[in-house]
C-alpha cells in the first residue's frame, strides 16, 4: 500500500532583524574600507610633497656646489644667480618659500650673515655683507616651508653644507 507523501514545510530564510544586522555589519565594514583608503591616500600625499622638498633641497645644494665664490658670498648675486628660477621640484607643494642664510664658518659673533628669500617667484635679498667675500669657508643653510597636506599645515625642511673658498666652480 501507499503512504502519503507528508511534506513538512521548513521556515527557510531570515527574518528582518537578521538582515537589518547583516546589513548594518556591511555598511560599518564598508565605512572603515573608505576610511582607511583616505587615510592611505594623504599619506602618499604627503609622502609626495616631503619627497619634492627632499629633492628641491638636493637640486639647491647642487646649484650652491656649482656657483662661484662671488655668488655663494654676494647676497644679490645669490638671489639673481642662482635663486632668479623656481627648483623644479617645488612645483608640486603649496606656497613653497625658500630660504637661505649664508654666514661665517666658524661663526662669529656680531656678523650679520646674507639672507635671501624667495617666495611668490621673487627671490629678495634680505640681507648681505660684503665681508663674506674675505671668508674662508661659509656656511649654507637652506630652508624650504610649504603648505602641507591635509589642512595646509606648515611644513619645513632643512639642509646645511659647508663651502670652503676654491671649492666652488670659479
Amino acid at each position: 500500500m501507499l503512504q502519503p507523501i507528508i511534506r513538512h514545510s521548513r521556515k527557510t530564510g531570515f527574518t528582518l532583524l537578521e538582515t537589518a544586522s547583516a546589513v548594518g555589519l556591511v555598511g560599518i565594514f564598508i565605512a572603515i574600507l573608505i576610511t582607511g583608503g583616505s587615510n592611505v591616500l594623504n599619506l602618499l600625499r604627503t609622502s609626495k610633497d616631503n619627497i619634492s622638498a627632499n629633492q628641491a633641497l638636493q637640486q639647491r645644494t647642487e646649484q650652491m656646489r656649482m656657483a662661484t665664490w662671488t655668488e655663494v658670498t654676494d647676497g644679490a648675486s645669490l638671489a639673481t644667480m642662482v635663486f632668479n628660477t623656481a627648483s623644479p621640484s617645488t612645483s608640486g607643494l603649496s606656497l613653497p618659500v625658500e630660504t637661505t642664510v649664508v654666514s661665517p664658518y666658524p661663526a662669529k659673533a656680531g656678523f650679520t650673515p646674507a639672507k635671501v628669500v624667495r617666495s611668490n617667484g621673487v627671490a629678495t635679498v634680505v640681507s648681505s655683507n660684503i665681508a663674506l667675500q674675505n671668508e674662508r669657508l661659509v656656511r649654507v643653510d637652506y630652508t624650504l616651508s610649504w603648505k602641507g597636506f591635509p589642512r595646509k599645515r606648515d611644513r619645513i625642511r632643512s639642509t646645511s653644507i659647508l663651502v670652503a673658498r676654491g671649492s666652488s666652480a670659479q
